[in-house]
């Protein structure tokens, strides 16, 4: 028995062996199909955090058996973790999609979006091009093109704010959204998902907790004391509450709540409470829609208060999320019919977080407009009935990451705002102030025909305001002026001299400047030859020793080296052709020569620092490099003596040579003049 046991036993054991692993495999199969359900699940219902969970433990396994629908998870997966601002990982997931061959160009425009976020300009420049070739009538793929464009010059062109995180405001959970809560701005009002909410439920789509409204306060020295609940009831509850905004006076407070239930969004709505002592009073839900579907918060009360903007994704809009208005003629009336405020500040994207500052000035966060990356914040003026078109407000302020809900200080030169840029986690509350100009000069001296540098150069600086500034150039033949020494709203001479080289002088100017500046500026000095300098072609008429106007500007850069150099003397010459006698041609040289001096002194040059010499055609020209005349070349070394020139094979040839001859030359004689040493 016990044999036939066991033989029967054995029979039973081998089936079970071959049909267990395929039981397993079906468990695992269905398994996967139910995460994958629950994933979709979540992610149609915007539990984010809770739908990336499902999407990563089905991956591995699903992308060797159904390709396809590994691609459909991966690019929900994408979204998902774009939608909890995890960027890393959003292009992460995306670059699958895009492996797996994931069939809809969406997915370009995403990708791209996640790119720029971090700071992967190139690579995002070339899916918004490929998606704007694939869907010509969507804007998003020039609107990303431009976007790069501008993020390059917005980094070059910095904006004349500083930025700085503020940690006092910052939790290791999201903080953003701040707004000041009373009329000195000692007190700060924000959003906040840190420990100390109200609500011990986590939110499906951020992961975090539920948000309430916290608020700092500055004590007599300026500091900021750690953040507390504004209350705990009524503005505060369970649920989210946040993006605050206060009217002028500081007496109502207008915020968002969202509420929710177990498995259900009931969408969000504006509340307004007013301050009662030292407390706020009870909230009221502003009604400006009918229809509970619909979601409407970030609230922005306009200084007169007969104003309110605020963000929906309601029917009628242009894009994703736009802003809207609702107005009233009094304070004490409700707010009436929401109004678009239309495709000049709304477009296919999303605008949020409006707020309008003392001056009427719109600011908002946008997707839309072209930017640095995620949501970047502008401006807008309202000129009559309609609104400037949107200004980008620069880096700092905006980077890559999102950066929104700002709100100014009534100086209007400082104040905060919220960003998840890169280096930090999650939003974090940012404080922004006008950066002190600092400005700067600098440069290099070299010689102009090697580029060497040229060591112990002096360099002064003269200012418009009559400030002197001395350095000398460094072993690197490098000199620096720093912020002490140049100064806002000057224009700046700047001379720079070395022993036996031509001084040059230079120029720069601070008027205007608003942000901080390095000028460079760069000198390339001439060596003060020991052979004659030829002047630029100065004609007369014949046998005429006056020199005709149209020449006078000839002179003009022999007038900037004598006022550049007021320290060296220089004699004038003057040749004629070998034509004539020596008696006629000295006398006509001399006058010639005499004539060019006139003309400098009447420019203010020193007379003592100028002599006039005629030499006729007592020293022919000597070429000191080839150069090509009418055609006719004349090769270095060749001295142009009368029998060279008799020599000449045509009337041409020979022609071109008088005309060599016949020049106007100055030869520096000494360079130790000094003004205040009169003749006796």
């Amino acid at each position: 028995m016990f044999i036939l046991f066991f033989k029967m036993n054995k029979k039973f054991i081998a089936f079970f062996i071959i049909l267990f692993p395929l039981l397993l495999v079906v468990e695992d199969v269905e398994s996967q199909t139910r995460r994958v359900e629950r994933g979709d699940e979540a992610f149609e219902q915007r539990r984010y955090n809770e739908a990336v969970e499902y999407y990563s433990r089905v991956y591995s396994r699903l992308r060797r058996r159904d390709r396809e629908e590994a691609a459909r998870i991966s690019y929900n997966a994408a979204i998902s973790y774009s939608k909890i601002n995890d960027s890393r990982r959003a292009e992460m997931w995306f670059r699958r999609a895009m492996r797996l061959d994931y069939d809809d160009p969406e997915l370009l425009v995403r990708y791209a979006d996640e790119l720029m976020r971090n700071e992967k300009y190139d690579e995002a420049l070339e899916q918004y091009k490929a998606y704007a070739e694939k869907k010509p009538d969507d804007p998003r793929g020039e609107t990303g093109i431009k976007s790069v464009k501008l993020t390059q010059e917005l980094i070059e062109n910095p904006s004349v704010f500083a930025v700085e995180v503020e940690r006092h405001f910052n939790s290791r959970f999201d903080d953003f959204a701040p707004a000041y809560g009373d009329h000195r701005e000692t007190s700060l009002i924000f959003t906040s998902a840190r420990d100390e909410t109200m609500s011990d439920r986590e939110d499906p789509w951020t992961g975090q907790n539920f948000t309430n409204l916290f608020a700092s306060y500055q004590d007599r020295q300026g500091d900021w004391g750690n953040p507390v609940l504004l209350d705990e009831g009524p503005v505060n509850t369970e649920f989210n509450e946040g993006t605050p905004s206060l009217n002028p006076g500081k007496s109502v407070l207008y915020f968002t709540r969202c509420v929710t239930e177990e498995g259900k969004d009931l969408g969000c709505r504006i509340y307004k409470s007013n301050r009662e002592g030292a407390k706020w009073g009870d909230p009221r839900k502003i009604e400006l829609v009918n229809d509970s579907s619909i979601s409407i918060g970030h609230p922005a009360i306009s200084p007169d208060e007969l104003e309110l903007y605020f963000v929906s994704d309601m029917p009628g809009g242009v894009g994703k999320k736009d802003i809207w208005v609702a107005r009233r003629n009094s304070r004490s009336e409700d707010f009436g019919r929401p109004v678009n405020l239309g495709t000049v500040i709304n477009t296919h994207g999303n605008e949020m977080f409006p707020y309008v500052r003392e001056d009427g000035v719109l600011f908002f966060a946008s997707d839309g407009h072209p930017g640095m990356g995620g949501l970047d914040i502008f401006y807008s003026e309202k000129i009559g009935d309609e609104w400037s078109e949107p200004l980008n407000m620069g880096y700092p302020i905006n980077s890559s990451k999102d950066d929104f809900g700002i709100v100014f200080k009534s100086n209007e030169r400082e104040g905060y705002f919220s960003s998840d840029r890169r280096g930090r986690r999650g939003d974090e509350i940012y404080s922004f102030f006008l950066a002190p100009v600092e400005l700067t000069l600098k440069g290099t001296v070299r010689d102009d025909s090697t580029k060497w540098v040229l060591p112990g150069a002096t360099v002064q600086l003269i200012g418009s305001d009559g400030s002197i500034e001395v350095v000398e150039t460094d072993r690197e033949g490098k000199y620096y002026f720093d912020e002490t020494q140049i100064k806002r709203n000057q224009t700046y001479e700047i001379l720079v001299s070395y022993d036996r080289y031509f001084s040059e002088r230079g120029q720069e100017t601070t008027v205007d400047i608003e942000r901080s500046r390095e000028f460079v500026h760069d000198f390339y000095l001439e060596p003060i030859p020991d052979v004659p300098v030829e002047l630029p072609e100065i004609l007369y008429d014949f046998d005429s020793w006056v020199l005709k106007p149209q020449f006078q500007d000839s002179l003009v850069g022999l007038v900037e080296t004598l006022e550049n150099n007021p320290n060296i003397v220089i004699e004038l010459a003057s040749h004629t052709d070998s034509r004539g006698t020596h008696e006629h041609n000295d006398t006509l040289s001399q006058l010639r020569a005499q004539s060019v001096i006139d003309f400098l002194v009447k420019r203010g040059i020193n007379p003592q620092r100028l002599e006039a010499k005629g030499y006729g055609k007592r020293k022919p020209r000597e070429i000191r490099e080839t150069i090509e005349r009418d055609g006719f070349v004349f090769e270095a070394g060749t001295v142009l003596t009368e029998e060279y020139i008799n020599n000449l094979f045509s009337e041409e040839h020979r022609e071109a040579a008088h005309q060599l001859n016949r020049r106007t030359e100055f030869t520096v004689l000494r360079d130790d003049f000094d003004s205040e040493i009169k003749d006796e």
